[in-house]
């Protein structure tokens, strides 16, 4: 016997079995996903299903410096992050298990040309709370005395800033999550979307399809692919980031405390007993497929970014690079993230965070279950990062440009 479209009834039988059902499908197992999934399921949710197209962390995430500071131009960021310090450093007793957040303290090293855009931000951080405040050179020089500081004009100390674990911080979140009731799906990719009436119905992925009427697109570089997939067109572009792992030379300890170095253009920070080193804003970019790109390191970019920390840290001039690996950023017209409800019904987003994704994880899962659940995020206004910001010329604005935001 057979049915509409030449199913046979034993096909159609399991086409039913493979068809599950889910309150809400979080696209991508990044730190975001993961965060989102797991404050969905703690809003009341009952099933909250991870789709993820490789593993756990494998994407942007796996390849993050996760540095953790709260110095941001635009208020919600700096509201998102003071939440997120409260989280990282109490993991255990508010998500469980461990992020591997170490407490070494954030400086922030300002060249001349940025001391007024420096002190309006400073002042409005501390506005909201923020544990920040302006130190000298010489105090830096006693927390790191191995510095040359003599470009550096300003500087900017957070004591309660630091350092994380990507990989365990985002296992962590889902082990939370399925703890909690929730589930993922490993090496699935997402291949398509069914939207019914503007409103999205079902997440067609390798291993089946879930009928559900909450999708959120966490997929970070293959976020804009995914909103495609919905009939939406997210502006991002995807970068190849690079960055170096260095052994200080015999009896030298790594740096000790993590540090934005805008006078050099770098970033650093202790990586056990190695420092963790990448390029800052202003540099030229690479754009590329997140499906279809180089992840070599380049002996220029290896050379540079090397010979800028020797330039900051005189003792690593002879220092061993040890290792070198690129990842990914999602990156948006003004380097700001993509959050909340899109033209879809029932369709999310949280994309294109542009290099910030690790350290705003927390608050984003927070913020987006509340949108989803409670109608509107509730605790911290996310209204000014919908989607259509950029059809009507509303981006953020970014006090030294670029990713600094």
């Amino acid at each position: 016997m057979q049915v509409a479209c030449g199913f046979t009834l034993l096909t159609l039988r399991k086409v039913l079995l493979m068809m599950k059902t889910a309150d809400a499908v979080v696209i991508g197992a990044g730190v975001n996903g993961a965060s989102i999934a797991f404050n969905l399921l703690k809003q009341g949710l009952k099933k909250v299903v991870i789709l993820e197209r490789y593993l756990v962390a494998s994407g942007g995430t796996g390849k993050s410096a996760a540095i953790i500071r709260q110095h941001y131009s635009n208020e919600p960021l700096v509201r998102m992050m003071k939440r997120c310090i409260q989280v990282f450093s109490q993991f255990n007793e508010i998500v469980g298990g461990s992020a591997g957040f170490v407490n070494t303290g954030w400086a922030f090293l300002i060249p001349e040309g940025a001391v007024d855009a420096f002190g309006k931000n400073m002042s409005m951080q501390q506005s909201l709370g923020i544990r920040t405040k302006e130190i000298s050179r010489q105090e830096l020089q006693d927390i790191e005395p191995r510095f040359n500081l003599d470009d550096v004009a300003k500087i900017a100390y957070e004591p309660d800033s630091g350092y994380a674990d990507p990989h365990l911080t985002t296992t962590s979140y889902v082990q939370a999550a399925c703890s909690l009731g929730g589930e993922i799906v490993q090496c699935n990719p997402v291949t398509s979307l069914t939207i019914e009436k503007d409103r999205v119905a079902q997440v067609n992925a390798a291993k089946g399809s879930i009928a559900t009427n909450i999708v959120v697109n966490a997929a970070g570089p293959w976020a804009g692919k995914v909103a495609a997939m919905a009939g939406l067109n997210i502006p991002i572009q995807v970068s190849r980031e690079e960055e170096i792992l260095i052994a200080p030379p015999p009896g030298e300890p790594p740096v000790r405390l993590v540090v934005s170095d805008m006078a050099k253009a770098i970033y650093y920070r202790p990586d056990a007993s190695r420092v963790l080193v990448g390029r800052g804003y202003p540099k030229e970019y690479t754009y590329v497929d997140p499906d279809r790109f180089s992840g070599d390191t380049s002996f220029e970019f290896i050379d540079d970014a090397a010979g800028r920390l020797a330039s900051r840290m005189p003792v690593f001039g002879n220092a061993l690079v040890e290792h070198a690996y690129t990842g990914l950023y999602d990156i948006t017209p003004d380097w700001h993230p993509v959050l909340g409800r899109t033209s879809v019904d029932g369709f999310f987003l949280a994309a294109g965070f542009s290099g910030h994704g690790f350290k705003l994880a927390p608050a984003i899962g927070e913020l987006i279950a509340e949108e989803i659940v409670s109608g509107r995020a509730t605790s911290i206004d996310i209204s000014g990062f919908g989607l259509e910001r950029f059809e009507k010329g509303r981006l953020f604005a970014a006090a030294y440009g670029g990713n600094r935001a």
